[in-house]
């Protein structure tokens, strides 16, 4: 089975940009772009990975679910000023040059969020073991037999059956939509129910931490919980009601449209370049390690690999070894 690698392009970007900050070449800031290539290339050496696509963020990202729910990162601002943005634009744009020059598969469409870009390859990609490469743990939905995630910020893997940590309190990656369906999500400004948490689901739902659960049964079993006089919480969760008012049903519709990446969002134009990305060969034309050199050299990049003779040469090894999987794959074509 091939083995290949997702990256959630924005979240390492933003790591490095944000983590890396005392990296500069004749006074421009190079933390992202020098974060973003160092860390794909120890991962592509401890996995030796056949194939490596990095989604972006589409233009107007967040139109889908805006469309669904108008409050949906309503509670995001700007925390660059101008300066730093057109730093972090540049550097975003010199690390897709870097990508290419390495034979690294890349998705970006408008109106598209790249964690549904991801979600959909993992349905469509039926023949790969597939790491992801992000800190998101909405991505931990996805985890399956053939799903791993990895994350930078803990630096551990999740794997099948593995519990993930959502505000302290550990979820089966089974239910960690379910939880985010009821809970919310305060990152995206996404409402949950009023005075129900992580750690208040499970205590009146157990079965939560055992085995994969649905909205219905979990409302069905709340119906069911014996009331000596009412309890608020499950008042509230049999209701919908959120701080702001009570939406019945529809609060559980429209919080599963919005969250459910096993079902993502992504446009026609989306489905179809994500299947054009996982099905077709990379044209080697004018790309090639050469100018991945010629690139490091005027970033200024070499003079942060360790000093000694072969720092550039093993820095290289496993681009180039990418770089000759992919024009096999190609030559087979």
């Amino acid at each position: 089975m091939k083995k290949t690698l997702l990256v959630d392009g924005n979240n390492v970007l933003l790591i490095g940009f944000h983590g890396t900050r005392n990296l500069y070449n004749n006074g421009e800031h190079l933390g992202g772009i020098y974060h973003f290539i160092n860390t794909l290339q120890k991962f592509l050496v401890e996995h030796n990975h056949d194939k490596v696509v990095v989604f972006w963020d589409g233009e107007s990202n967040s139109s889908i679910r805006k469309s669904i729910y108008p409050q949906y990162k309503a509670n995001r601002r700007q925390d660059m000023n101008e300066y730093k943005y057109e730093s972090y634009l540049y550097q975003q744009s010199r690390v897709k040059q870097y990508l290419e020059e390495i034979f690294v598969r890349q998705v970006e469409m408008v109106n598209n969020e790249a964690d549904d870009l991801i979600a959909f390859y993992t349905q469509i990609a039926t023949d790969e073991d597939i790491i992801i490469f992000s800190a998101d743990k909405d991505l931990t939905q996805l985890i399956s037999e053939r799903v791993t995630i990895y994350s930078p910020i803990s630096k551990q893997y999740y794997k099948n059956g593995d519990m993930i940590t959502i505000n302290k309190v550990d979820i089966p990656h089974y239910n960690v939509l379910l939880t985010k369906i009821f809970t919310g999500d305060k990152s995206d400004n996404i409402s949950g129910i009023e005075g129900l948490g992580e750690k208040t689901l499970i205590k009146y739902f157990p079965q939560v931490l055992e085995k994969p659960c649905t909205v219905e049964e979990i409302l069905d079993y709340a119906r069911n919980i014996p009331q000596k006089k009412p309890i608020k919480t499950l008042v509230n969760l049999l209701e919908g009601k959120t701080k702001s008012t009570i939406f019945g049903e529809e609060f559980y519709t429209t919080n599963k449209k919005i969250v459910d990446l096993t079902n993502p969002l992504i446009t026609e134009d989306g489905k179809e370049l994500v299947t054009q990305i996982l099905n077709d060969t990379i044209d080697p034309t004018d790309r090639g390690y050469k100018n991945l050199m010629r690139m490091m050299m005027e970033d200024g990049l070499f003079k942060y690999l360790p000093k000694d003779d072969e720092a550039w040469v093993n820095f290289l090894k496993p681009f180039m070894k990418l770089i000759r999987k992919e024009k096999r794959n190609t030559n087979k074509n």
